[in-house]
C-alpha cells in the first residue's frame, strides 16, 4: 500500500455547507474500509487536505470521483500526490 495527498480547493462556501454532512459520511465510511487516514480544511478554508492509503493513484482517483463534494461540484480543484512519510505514523 501506498500513501497519497490530495490537495483540494472548494469552488464556494455554499455548495461546501449544503454537501457537507454527505461528504462527512462518506469520508467516515473510507476509514471504515482502511482507506483514509485523516482529512480536513485548511484553516482559512479555501480548501482541505485528504491522505488516504491505497493500492495505487487511480484507486484514489476513483475514489476521490465518487465523493460527493466532486460529484456536486464543491471541489474546484483536486491534486492526487504520492507521499513517502519519513517520520510520525
Amino acid at each position: 500500500m501506498a500513501r497519497f495527498l490530495v490537495l483540494t480547493t472548494f469552488a464556494s462556501a455554499e455548495g461546501r455547507m449544503a454537501h457537507r454532512p454527505a461528504h462527512r459520511v462518506y469520508l467516515h465510511e473510507q476509514v471504515a474500509q482502511g482507506k483514509l487516514l485523516m482529512a480536513g480544511p485548511f484553516a482559512d478554508e479555501s480548501g482541505g487536505l485528504i491522505i488516504f492509503e491505497a493500492e495505487d493513484e487511480a484507486e484514489v482517483g476513483m475514489i476521490m470521483s465518487n465523493d460527493p463534494f466532486t460529484t456536486e461540484g464543491v471541489f474546484a480543484t483536486t491534486e492526487i500526490r504520492p507521499w513517502t512519510l519519513v517520520a510520525g505514523q
